[in-house]
């Protein structure tokens, strides 16, 4: 359960289950708020925002009538949102670099993944903005700390400079000179951390801070350490200027909920969420979308951009001019599911679709093991095999692939079954769109992932 989804399975059927009436009323905004109220001190909102939240909402909603067509639920998601959208910055604040070469340092405490998190961002620079980073490893305390970030660069070519043991402000500005003479854009600080806070630790960061003048600060706080991350931001923040704040580990069991604070308590933005260990799992942190899927809109903007970074393209549309050509086949499919398991696991794709949240857990599971087992089976076969289907009624074919890949007779049977529905409707899609009418696409949702293939 990633950022939003405790909220986004609470806050909206609490709307519509008290919201049935054309008017919003007093009884029914009251209880409404009631439970919302609830919801966000269970998901560990600060208390002092829960209590502005709540104010807002209740003076907005207040004696107001419902627009012509509007349902009073419709409405009061409206309101919702809107102080969504206000609590948690209003507006995307993306990164400062556009100076060459731009320095973004990295401060926190051990144990909040800043080391990976300057890997992911090195990444994303790279990756999204076009331009060439460089990770320097300033954590002469943690062992392994400088390790660690040589070997994220190497796996994930991108460069990287240290110098073992000696003094991190020295290194810093040796940094900087060679990212001068050697055309980096970016140059990113992986500054050491401690347990705790401590006066050492502020005075080498604020040396650093005032040796190479960096555009962006960035604490990056755990997610599932609860308020506490307030508290850790508005110390470092004190000394030091932050720009933003970098929230990691929101993929696991943590609620959020001081990530819903943050940005009220200190007056700094959320720049980045962590939602996954991969070097892409890192996500600029956009205010209204984050509103939109703790409300259950989905994400269709950070969908669309996931699916840009990652997807081939030319793979992609290889295949699609086979699936209009009705030539689809299981490499296609295998194809397919290789793009779709770079943007991320099948429960977190599936959120940012509208309407999909109405899928449940179980569900969602089910869907990815199904396309994991698949998976399974489509490598234990030929080329051949894969490109003409036929041939896999074969008893021989069909027993060699069942055991070389552990799985059992039932879920062999059940993916040639699956492919041959899902192909047929993807071939009447074809026809439709051939003869220039849209596709029927209702009730695909119903049959499963893929339009009943899975």
């Amino acid at each position: 359960m990633g950022f939003g989804d405790f909220l986004a399975n609470r806050m909206k059927k609490s709307i519509e289950k008290n919201m049935k009436k054309t008017t919003l009323t007093e009884d029914n905004i009251k209880e409404t708020l009631r439970e919302i109220r609830l919801t966000l001190i269970e998901a560990d909102v600060n208390l002092e925002v829960v209590k502005e939240f709540i104010k807002k909402i209740e003076t907005k909603a207040t004696g107001q009538y419902i627009s012509e067509g509007v349902r009073a639920d419709q409405q009061m998601v409206k309101l919702v949102h809107e102080e969504l959208v206000d609590i948690l910055g209003k507006t995307n604040k993306p990164l400062e670099i556009s100076k060459r070469p731009s320095v973004i340092m990295m401060v926190g405490l051990q144990g909040a993944g800043k080391t990976t998190t300057v890997g992911k961002v090195a990444h994303l620079i790279a990756k999204k903005h076009n331009k060439k980073p460089l990770a320097v490893g300033l954590d002469i305390y943690r062992p392994g700390a400088i390790d660690q970030l040589v070997e994220i660069g190497a796996k994930n070519n991108f460069a990287t400079f240290e110098k073992g043991k000696q003094d991190p402000v020295k290194t810093a500005k040796e940094a900087m000179d060679y990212a001068e003479k050697e055309n980096f854009d970016v140059v990113i600080l992986d500054t050491a951390g401690r347990l705790q806070i401590d006066k050492n630790l502020m005075t080498e960061l604020n040396n650093i801070r005032k040796a190479v003048s960096p555009q962006e600060i960035l604490i990056v706080v755990d997610g599932m350490t609860g308020q506490d991350i307030i508290n850790v931001t508005k110390e470092f923040d004190s000394l030091l200027k932050l720009s933003g704040v970098v929230v990691t580990k929101l993929d696991g069991d943590a609620r959020g909920g001081a990530t819903l604070s943050i940005t009220s308590m200190t007056n700094l933005p959320v720049k980045f969420i962590g939602e996954g260990e991969g070097i892409g799992a890192l996500a600029e942190f956009h205010p209204k979308r984050m509103a939109d899927r703790i409300l259950g809109m989905g994400d269709v903007d950070s969908l669309f951009e996931k699916a840009t970074e990652v997807v081939d393209q030319r793979t992609m549309e290889k295949t699609m001019k086979r699936m209009f050509m009705g030539q689809f086949d299981l490499e296609d499919l295998r194809n397919q599911l290789a793009q779709v398991a770079k943007m991320g696991n099948l429960g977190g794709i599936m959120k940012m679709i509208p309407g999909a949240q109405k899928l449940t857990e179980s569900q969602l599971e089910g869907a990815q093991k199904k396309l994991f087992v698949a998976n399974i089976l489509m490598n234990s076969m030929t080329l051949k095999e894969r490109r003409e289907p036929r041939v896999l009624k074969a008893i021989n074919r069909k027993q060699r692939i069942i055991k070389g890949s552990g799985r059992t007779e039932k879920e062999y049977n059940d993916l040639l079954q699956q492919f041959d529905k899902g192909k047929k409707q993807v071939m009447e899609m074809t026809k439709q769109l051939k003869s220039g009418r849209m596709p029927n696409l209702g009730g695909l949702g119903k049959k499963g992932f893929g339009g009943g293939m899975f």
